[in-house]
């Protein structure tokens, strides 16, 4: 019966320990709220904060244990709550990862604890050939992706992040696209939008504001489903339909260029 109130991570104990807090209880709660992030924030289903709440609200109820079980589950609960509201930037570096290990939680945990920063690393998004360069100046050009004319210095100089002001985008959901084929294809990082977000090389098309990883994410999202819905009123097959498929065509030119 206690089953049924507890948290996910107390739902594996049994009833000889259902009133035991599970072995390294914070470590558990830090992995889930990975799949969890992976799961919404990456595929764009929730905002932020919303995943935030959901996560603290699905997981504080604690029933079955003692008093002192009880406020160390509460205490762990509400240190997950303080990392993912207060410290966005560890969030971001590590639930961005294809994988989360008990060395990333620790390593996270020692940033998050000491109240440090991550280390800025050299950042770049591709190294490509003066020949790339040049057609990826033509494409960019041709598809009117910015909103400000380009260079084919500017473009290098764009995905070795040494850009002085960031490249607005005529359309959000188009830059991110282009993007998108760029790592479909291994041309680029598989952190790319926090690349972008932290050197501040695009600009919304909105407001000419630096984009965030996040609305990168959700403009490849809406662009996704933009794209199901094409489908359904036409006849073309999955790679026929819209943008994509321009970027994508273009990309796999230019990967066989390399």
């Amino acid at each position: 019966m206690f089953s049924l109130f507890l948290c996910p991570c107390c739902i594996s104990c049994t009833k000889k320990t259902e009133k035991e807090l599970p072995e390294n209880e914070l470590w558990q709660l830090c992995r889930t709220a990975f799949e969890q992030y992976k799961s919404e924030i990456k595929n764009g289903e929730k905002s932020y904060h919303r995943y935030v709440n959901d996560f603290v609200y699905y997981h504080l109820p604690a029933y079955g244990m003692n008093e002192v079980n009880m406020r160390t589950h509460v205490l762990h609960v509400c240190t997950i709550r303080e990392l993912l509201e207060e410290r966005r930037d560890l969030v971001e570096e590590f639930f961005s990862n294809d994988i989360f290990e008990e060395t990333d939680y620790q390593q996270m945990f020692s940033l998050f604890n000491s109240g440090q920063n991550i280390e800025p690393l050299k950042d770049y998004l591709a190294h490509f050939s003066d020949k790339q360069i040049m057609h990826i100046y033509e494409f960019v050009t041709a598809t009117s992706l910015f909103r400000a004319e380009t260079t084919e210095e500017i473009i290098k100089n764009m995905f070795e992040c040494r850009l002085e002001k960031p490249l607005q985008a005529n359309n959000n959901r188009n830059v991110a696209l282009f993007f998108g084929a760029l790592r479909d294809y291994g041309l680029l990082p598989f952190r790319w939008q926090m690349i972008i977000e932290r050197n501040k090389l695009i600009a919304s098309s909105t407001n000419n504001e630096a984009l965030r990883a996040s609305q990168m994410r959700c403009s490849l999202s809406q662009a996704k489903k933009s794209k199901l819905c094409k489908k359904k009123s036409s006849d073309q097959k999955d790679y026929e339909v819209g943008f994509e498929y321009t970027c994508k065509s273009f990309v796999k030119r230019l990967k066989e260029c390399m």
